[in-house]
């Protein structure tokens, strides 16, 4: 299966300086990568910022984009399982999409960064709670863990964490998101969870002492 024509054609347009075609990109785009970035900020007004970072780097950074299949997919045969015909498909059909979440995470994680070193705490005012029964403080926990561990951790690492427990994902979806073998994703979410660990174990201690 040919990668998207239609979105190749985008691209292609928007390096040529085509605000309009990259626009449409961003329409394509936009719903999911907001989503992906609130699961790590779970704060819709920080992952709108972090969304526009995304893309403004996204618009720099096209003119060195590759597609996936002269990277990876290159002479590879269709897979015959269907859960990877699916995985597969929705890479040809949105060829973009791996480096655009490899960029919404470094994003991210460079905002979580800088939370890190700016202030010691989050003001629970400025959490979101209107879309769930969660209470303020949960929410701040949860953050405050959040911030904690994925600021720890390798871009393609926290991805991998997110995508699995925060978007439910098989370990073969996820490792046709990163380009990498399930064996080496399956590494990374192990290495994610011992750092996922011991942050929650070094926050639990923390609270104990107060």
């Amino acid at each position: 299966m040919p990668l998207d024509a239609y979105e190749l054609d985008l691209i292609r347009r928007a390096v040529n300086g085509d605000h309009d075609a990259f626009g449409a990109l961003i329409l394509v785009y936009e719903r999911p990568l907001l989503t992906y970035i609130y699961s790590m900020l779970r704060d819709w007004e920080y992952a709108r910022d972090v969304l526009q970072e995304t893309f403004i780097a996204a618009y720099y950074a096209l003119p060195r984009w590759q597609p996936p299949e002269s990277r990876s997919t290159k002479g590879a045969k269709k897979p015959s399982s269907s859960a990877l015909v699916d995985e597969w498909s929705n890479v040809m059909l949105h060829p973009l999409a791996p480096w655009l979440y490899r960029i919404a995470t470094n994003s991210a994680l460079t905002f979580l960064k800088k939370q890190a070193h700016q202030t010691p705490t989050l003001s629970h005012a400025s959490v979101d709670s209107s879309t769930d029964d969660a209470t303020p403080e949960e929410h701040y926990l949860v953050r405050e863990l959040l911030r904690e561990v994925l600021s720890c951790l390798s871009e393609e690492d926290a991805m991998c964490i997110i995508l699995r427990f925060g978007f439910d994902e098989q370990y073969n979806e996820i490792a046709k998101k990163i380009h990498a073998s399930e064996e080496a994703t399956r590494k990374r979410i192990a290495r994610g969870l011992i750092t996922l660990r011991s942050a929650y174990t070094r926050m639990t201690e923390r609270k104990a002492l107060l």
